[in-house]
């Protein structure tokens, strides 16, 4: 289960415009193309709904296995960069090779990002577990 269960197929179009940063028309014109056509009176109440879900969602992704997530996208940053590894060692050609490494560096913030989430992550929970073995010991 996604975090976009939570939302009907037309909040999931609406949601769409706002990541492209699409303009009011804009966001008119792909609704409609994609079968939701509606006034701008409420694609501005949709975008509110959505902008006041914001919490309830966070929450739903933390209750649905956000660790899970998480390391499912590590893992697969971890593999991606193993196969271009695998396929500089591969490669004969010095400018593909260069395209290579090039890529290998690409992958690094994301990696860097993930690992300092991960760091976070495992600090809140271990921050959680003491408070609630505090208050079971005071209780």
């Amino acid at each position: 289960m996604t975090i976009s269960s939570t939302l009907s197929e037309q909040e999931k179009a609406v949601l769409e415009t706002v990541r492209m940063r699409l303009s009011r028309q804009q966001s008119l014109l792909y609704l409609k193309e994609n079968g939701f056509k509606m006034s701008q009176a409420t694609l501005t109440r949709k975008k509110k709904k959505l902008n006041d879900m914001k919490l309830k969602r966070l929450h739903f992704i933390a209750r649905l296995g956000f660790e899970d997530q998480h390391l499912d996208r590590v893992e697969g940053c971890e593999l991606i960069e193993k196969f271009m590894w695998q396929n500089y060692h591969e490669c004969n050609n010095p400018y593909q090779k260069t395209l290579i490494l090039k890529e290998i560096i690409n992958v690094q913030p994301y990696l860097s990002s993930y690992y300092e989430a991960t760091k976070w992550i495992l600090e809140e929970h271990t921050k959680n577990e003491r408070k609630e073995n505090k208050h079971i010991s005071s209780t």
